[in-house]
């Protein structure tokens, strides 16, 4: 045993926090410190942990397990923090030992914390990670500085592919001697509970995996191989280093549960006193709370701030509120209590048409919590409607989704008269979708789920399973999901659903209506079933109408037609791309005309906080009395006598009052902000793009918003 010169700025002592300056307030550029952007809890009841204390129970263990995500900026700040506290108050008997480093460059890192290589050199031979500048290299530095020891923990890549050349039996000891000393002396099995937590997270891809295995018939598997080799580094680095703490840092995965590494290390130190630590990346350390079963001894919640390297991108992070329309009923009576709906609609659409959608339904016994997708995109029509998620962002969407929709439920709750018993939380489409997948990985929500023919739904196989053994004792939420499927996606989702099955979450598929007719009434009443309302049934001998309609926003407005056709005489209305066989129905025809709107109800506002001029386009085929008739609308301006923000005009296609001159005209007047729209129902892409492509000059110095249509 030998003792170590150990230079430690006194903050160390005290925080176990390191700075380059003297204590005083951080530049504007810095990251606050480090006590202010972490909070400690205990790992199995969730109490907080003063942080001196939680550096003061790592100080005692003889093997500490850091648990991170690999790219978060506070996380490597907790991990040089810890390292630091750690070589201060054991006298600098510390081993730090890492994943992010492979046994075979154990030479190379001993060279350079020696002083014998240089840092280029090092980083040539040692293969460090991408985020190795950002994310490690303070650690290394630090040990280097103070003369600590530094482990290679991780098995060799080229180990692992020496292996797989193996084929169906490989084997250790065929390696050659010097690749054999860079292994693990033996390999020992994962437990079963591990291993269902590892197909699990890898459940979207398990079909191209060898998994159909006994537990110890995966001891060759790269995962086995990683828990082995570092689990056995640190309990060898424990013996070389009599009276010093080895302190691991590792993916979060392999120390969760005590299980992985942990295990693996314990299996071979079975009176080492262990600590094992899970830092959780989250928006607000303060009121993060420990949940499910225990996870480590401690838990640290990191403010998210910024990612480092990751797949050729750096982030930071800002926080974004996700925007809802909320209608509730009235008058409510002393006492009363409604229920709630919240909608997820398809992509392409906002919350007002989602309030549209349901509100002359519920709207007079229900409250109504209409959710706005985070990302807006131009439509084909030139809208400003929603997307719910990205392809390579597709589980951080959906866990930001599952947020929102507990955020929405959680804050209605508390201030608006709700029935708690009686949430549904549906959704068509791609919100369909969405809603699949909050409902599955919620736990916090009673709520019954109803999603309508999911869009794009394939990678939710990538969100990993609320595995029932990991819950904890938690009171677990009453929850439900009821899909409504056409033919061709039911194969699909009859194997996701015995998987939630499986898990004990109460899910069932419908075959969806082939009807028409009748997919309005199906999806109303699915919805008062989950709400806890009588179904509204219409008879079989009903009269039938239908519109014809394309495209999803001239659809979607037909669908609000059809819906107050059959509150108005009972008819069962069907929105159709083609004419019906004859004589099967009544069409409902569908169009704009001026004396619709002479009282300006139904006439579009030009949105923004000063209101604005609605200009209404009339096609060149509009005869001339329709054209008089338009213009005399124009004189009287039914907006601008209900407000005198907004204003009507109405310009013409190929003539003196066509597009461009008539917003030429309003900018000179210096009314800048202008809505557009064809004075149709509803006008499709092609039609909105030739208006745009007319006044593209005008762009930049008006705001030009667009709307299809009157309908809707």
């Amino acid at each position: 045993m030998h003792s170590r010169l150990l230079v430690v700025p006194s903050l160390l002592l005290l925080a176990g926090l390191c700075t380059a300056r003297a204590p005083q307030e951080p530049a504007a550029w810095d990251a606050p410190r480090l006590e202010r952007s972490v909070a400690v809890r205990d790992g199995r009841t969730g109490a907080a942990v003063p942080f001196a204390e939680f550096l003061g129970a790592l100080a005692a263990a003889d093997a500490v397990f850091l648990g991170e995500y690999h790219t978060d900026e506070t996380t490597h700040r907790v991990e040089l923090g810890v390292l630091q506290a750690l070589a201060a108050r054991r006298s600098g008997r510390v081993v730090l030992a890492m994943e992010m480093f492979e046994r075979d460059v154990q030479g190379a890192l001993d060279a350079y914390l020696a002083g014998t290589s240089s840092e280029p050199e090092f980083r040539a031979a040692a293969r460090p990670w991408g985020n190795y500048d950002t994310g490690y290299r303070p650690l290394i530095e630090f040990a280097k500085a103070q003369g600590l020891p530094v482990v290679a923990s991780n098995f060799p890549r080229p180990l692992r592919s020496s292996l797989a050349a193996m084929g169906a039996d490989p084997s250790l000891d065929a390696l050659d001697e010097k690749a054999r000393a860079q292994a693990p002396r033996e390999l020992t099995a994962n437990s079963p509970k591990y291993w269902r937590r590892v197909d699990n997270a890898i459940r979207g891809h398990i079909g191209m995996m060898n998994v159909d295995q006994e537990d110890d018939e995966r001891l060759y598997s790269t995962q086995s191989l990683w828990d082995n080799s570092m689990g056995e580094a640190c309990a060898v680095a424990l013996d070389a280093h009599p009276g010093s703490s080895v302190l691991h840092v590792n993916g979060g995965f392999h120390s969760a549960y005590w299980d992985g590494t942990v295990r693996q290390f314990r299996l071979h130190k079975p009176d080492a006193k262990v600590v094992t630590v899970a830092i959780e990346p989250t928006t607000n350390p303060a009121v993060a709370e420990v949940r499910g079963a225990p996870v480590a001894d401690y838990v640290v919640f990191a403010e998210t701030r910024a990612t480092d390297l990751n797949e050729g991108t750096f982030s930071v992070y800002v926080q974004r509120g996700v925007k809802y329309r909320l209608h509730l009923p009235e008058p409510l009576r002393e006492g009363q209590r409604v229920p709630l709906l919240i909608w997820f609609a398809d992509d392409g659409f906002n919350s007002e048409d989602g309030i549209a959608l349901w509100k002359s339904r519920f709207g007079k016994e229900c409250a109504i919590a209409v959710v706005e997708a985070p990302y807006r995109e131009t439509q084909d029509d030139l809208v400003e409607g929603g997307r719910w998620f990205w392809p390579d962002t597709f589980a951080s969407d959906l866990g930001a989704m599952e947020g929102a929709a507990e955020g929405i439920w959680a804050y209605l709750m508390r201030h608006y008269p709700l029935d708690r018993a009686r949430v549904c939380i549906a959704g068509e489409g791609t919100g369909a979708t969405v809603v699949a997948a909050v409902s599955l990985s919620s736990s916090r929500m009673d709520a019954r789920a109803v999603a309508f023919e999911p869009r794009h739904y394939a990678k939710i196989k990538d969100i990993p399973l609320p595995l029932p053994e990991f819950r904890g004792s938690e009171r677990q939420p009453e929850k439900s999901l009821q899909l409504f499927l056409g033919a061709d996606d039911q194969e699909w989702w009859a194997g996701e659903l015995a998987e939630y099955q499986a898990i004990g979450f109460e899910s069932r598929m419908t075959a969806a209506t082939e009807d028409p007719w009748r997919i309005e009434t199906e999806r109303e009443n699915a919805l008062r079933t989950a709400l806890g309302f009588p179904a509204s049934n219409l008879p079989a001998d009903a009269p039938r109408r239908h519109i014809l309609a394309e495209g999803p926003r001239a659809q979607l407005w037909a669908r609000l037609l059809g819906v107050e056709q059959t509150q108005n005489d009972g008819a069962l209305v069907a929105v159709l791309a083609e004419e019906p066989a004859a004589g099967s129905s009544t069409e409902i025809e569908i169009g704009a005309d001026p004396e619709d709107f002479a009282d300006g109800k139904g006439l579009p506002r030009c949105p923004g906080p000063f209101g604005g001029t609605t200009v209404l386009v009339l096609p060149e085929s509009a005869p001339a009395t329709l054209v008089a008739a338009w213009l005399a609308l124009e004189a009287a301006d039914p907006l601008n006598k209900a407000s005198r923000f907004h204003h009507l005009r109405v310009a013409t296609t190929g003539a003196e009052r066509d597009l461009p001159a008539v917003l030429a005209e309003l900018a000179g007047q210096n009314r800048k902000n202008v809505l557009i729209v064809p004075a149709a129902f509803c006008a499709d892409g092609e039609t909105m793009r030739a208006l745009r492509s007319g006044v593209r000059t005008l762009e930049d110095r008006m705001t030009l918003q667009w709307r299809p249509g009157l309908g809707g």
